[in-house]
């Protein structure tokens, strides 16, 4: 299996849910926290890959990088980043 296919699989899997949870468009407030997760994980994920402590198979990625990080890397930002917010927003209805 290859990097690509389980980042789309998660990916679907998260988005899938995110519509289901919360039936909305997506807020300002998801776009900002889609930036800052973006952004955090590119310095993170560059200097885990950079210092060594996380290798990629090369045979297994597509070869598409934002510095040292493989550009897979973030499918779990874009996920994080509509989902969290929508299981946010359910718990806080379910609350009332």
């Amino acid at each position: 299996m290859t990097y690509l296919l389980l980042a789309v699989a998660f990916c679907a899997i998260g988005f899938v849910t995110t519509f289901l949870i919360a039936r909305s468009s997506v807020s300002r407030s998801t776009w900002l926290t889609l930036a800052i997760l973006l952004g955090v994980t590119a310095i993170g994920d560059n200097f885990i890959v950079a210092s060594g402590i996380v290798a990629y198979d090369p045979t297994k990625i597509l070869g598409v990088f934002i510095g040292v990080a493989p550009v897979e890397d973030f499918a779990y930002s874009l996920v994080a980043a509509t989902l969290i917010p929508a299981i946010w927003s359910a718990l806080k209805r379910i609350e009332r």
